[in-house]
């Protein structure tokens, strides 16, 4: 039964009905998530998780850390520190509501990984400060029930910000 007016449409879905999940928007999750994990806003203990992974790898020579987002495997690596391990852990409790509120739905996602490899072989000093920073790569994965991949991938470097490595100047001699 209708009232005989007609509901205003974008994008040809009636305003106010329920939009279906859409397979679409896993390529948006994929970058939110790359970004988030290596973002300033990823913090634990004193440094951000990035400046842990570093420091791992400086301290063990480990490169890589791999992490499956649906199930929480992880790989034993020696980057897996009590913070970086924290982090992860709350990505995979996160991860089920950034698919949904996404728009998409987890039924979609068969399988979803969170990688992370980092050079310690390579250092280079920060510019106007005294500390060293090594490359690294973060990738996000995400398949879905169709067989597509989702991939973003983010290249830079970090550094730990309590290195052992350097002697500590106080913040206001780092200008």
């Amino acid at each position: 039964m209708t009232s005989g007016v007609a509901r205003p449409q974008v994008n040809g879905r009636t305003l106010g009905d329920s939009a279906m999940p859409s397979h679409k928007t896993l390529k948006s999750v994929v970058s939110s998530l790359a970004q988030s994990f290596t973002s300033l806003m990823n913090y634990r203990g004193d440094d951000y998780v990035m400046g842990h992974i570093v420091h791992a790898a400086w301290s063990t020579g480990a490169t890589h850390l791999r992490v499956d987002l649906l199930s929480g495997a992880t790989d034993a690596s020696a980057l897996l520190v009590p913070e970086v391990r924290d982090s992860v852990a709350r990505y995979v409790e996160w991860f089920p509501d950034m698919v949904r509120r996404s728009n998409s739905s987890i039924d979609f996602v068969t399988a979803a990984e969170l990688t992370i490899t980092v050079d310690p072989t390579i250092r280079r000093p920060v510019a106007a400060a005294n500390f060293l920073e090594s490359p690294f790569t973060c990738t996000v994965r995400v398949t879905d029930d169709r067989g597509k991949a989702y991939v973003h991938e983010i290249k830079d470097w970090w550094y730990p910000e309590k290195t052992p490595l350097q002697e500590k100047k106080p913040w206001w001699q780092l200008w």
